[in-house]
């Protein structure tokens, strides 16, 4: 009787445990879904992604018929929760804990480029035969290149593992090239456009920017990771330029930023090049344009420490690179740091080549170049009155070149090519731009991914239909 009895008691005491901890964890559930409803704390958008999360949908009769509404409201729950950003970065420092982060490729996805054709003739995927392939697969060396000082050798030579989007490494990251050659083409044939509508009105230079997985991982460690060579696919480019409209004045970076690999010419944490990689490619545009450029020590510098940039969020979040945060070193003109730019409201802001963003977030701080990406920007230098003006066409890689250019002239239009359709002056038409302010130089600049996205190149293109 008395087992009987402890026995009762034990299960009794069993049971009141367990209903105990089903109450605890349905509290819980509740306490986190009131959390979630509190609307003051559900953030907008997302520093980790660079993106604006999900709004609360606008209901209608139709939406809540067929169940879109419901639907919709899941996602915009589930994306805004409070603190999320803070539960990715948990959750990503619980992988690392156990091993799982270290070197790694993040965003596999199969994507592998297009081949790179050779003997620089411009060529269509439907072209590409055996013959082609196998002329790719022959290993041509090719003469050393003379070099008026000798630099130390900073290619890394570490080999991964798989193939994906972003290459982490120590507490560097790098994104893998894929090539377009469809992209490429569409390229070619836009620089021969551009140049032909502004014949005789004003000078047309293209700058191909290498990315850094370009010109600082080692050639075996690019093909084991599916990357595409970027010389390569710059020089298949440049020849058929040169090939279709001799006027158009291309310039070659990627031997002077190889030449300089082992200093700090791209960020660890980023995607973008540093103003020192860019300084190396205005001297090599200041060649070409006849132009002495201006010695780096004769510019005013200021760091920026502790930026994380764009790779921290594709690599989820990586804690190497987190805890190993770049600098921002930034040049400031001599002439002027006065511009102003239009945003997409249109609206016209007085701002500075060189904005102090010491109190940006750790991932903005490269908007301290140019405003960083809008509709429209421009430059107008004092000490100048020479009447000289150049129009830029770029994406975000153009941001920490145009600052060496301010010196040079009186007038520097900035045209961000994804955005200045919005702009209703020009109405899209750089050709305008360019008459209507006496424009001798255009210039394009753009990074490796840019220059064979077939998307972007079509952007360029309707700048002068």
């Amino acid at each position: 009787m008395k087992k009987m009895t402890d026995k009762s008691k034990k299960i009794k005491i069993q049971k009141t445990y367990l209903s105990i901890k089903i109450q605890v964890f349905f509290l819980v559930l509740l306490v986190i879904a009131c959390v979630g409803l509190l609307l003051p704390l559900r953030p907008k958008e997302s520093a980790l992604e660079k993106r604006e999360l999900e709004k609360f949908p606008q209901i209608s009769a139709a939406s809540l018929l067929d169940g879109s509404f419901f639907n919709q409201i899941s996602t915009w729950y589930a994306d805004t929760f409070p603190f999320r950003e803070a539960l990715l970065s948990a959750n990503s420092g619980m992988k690392n804990m156990y091993g799982i982060q270290g070197e790694q490729i993040v965003a596999n996805s199969g994507k592998t480029g297009d081949d790179i054709p050779e003997g620089g003739m411009m060529v269509t995927k439907t072209e590409e035969t055996d013959k082609n392939d196998a002329a790719n697969s022959t290993d041509e060396t090719a003469p050393p290149e003379t070099q008026e000082e000798t630099l130390p050798d900073g290619t890394i030579h570490t080999v991964p593992e798989a193939a994906g989007t972003v290459y982490v490494t120590g507490d560097q990251a790098f994104e893998i090239y894929y090539f377009n050659l469809d992209g490429a083409n569409a390229y070619i044939n836009m620089m021969n456009k551009a140049q032909k509508r502004l014949d005789g009105i004003a000078d047309v230079y293209t700058l191909l920017i290498p990315t850094s997985s370009g010109v600082s991982l080692d050639d075996s460690v690019q093909e084991k990771l599916g990357s595409n060579d970027q010389k390569k696919a710059i020089d298949y480019i440049y020849s058929n330029i040169n090939n279709m409209n001799s006027k158009v004045k291309t310039v070659n970076v990627f031997d002077t930023l190889k030449k300089h690999n082992s200093e700090y010419i791209y960020f660890r944490t980023d995607h973008h090049w540093t103003a020192l990689g860019a300084y190396y490619a205005y001297e090599q545009f200041c060649a070409a344009k006849g132009l002495t450029p201006t010695p780096l020590t004769d510019y005013e510098k200021i760091d920026f420490p502790n930026f994380v940039g764009s790779f921290y969020s594709s690599s989820n979040q990586a804690p190497s690179l987190k805890s190993n945060p770049d600098t921002i070193t930034a040049y400031k003109p001599k002439g002027t740091n006065d511009m102003f730019y239009v945003d997409h409201t249109l609206d016209k802001t007085y701002w500075n080549v060189i904005f102090d963003v010491s109190d940006y977030r750790s991932d903005g701080k490269y908007s301290t170049f140019v405003a960083g990406d809008e509709v429209y920007a421009q430059i107008d230098n004092p000490a100048l009155t020479d009447g000289s003006a150049c129009v830029v066409i770029k994406e975000s890689y153009g941001n920490a070149f145009i600052p060496f250019l301010v010196d040079h002239y009186q007038h520097i239009y900035i045209v961000d090519y994804r955005y200045f359709n919005e702009y209703p002056p020009y109405g899209n038409s750089v050709y305008k731009l360019v008459t209507e302010n006496n424009v001798k130089d255009v210039v394009f600049i753009n990074n490796a991914d840019a220059m064979t996205n077939l998307d972007r190149v079509r952007s360029m293109s309707a700048l002068f239909d």
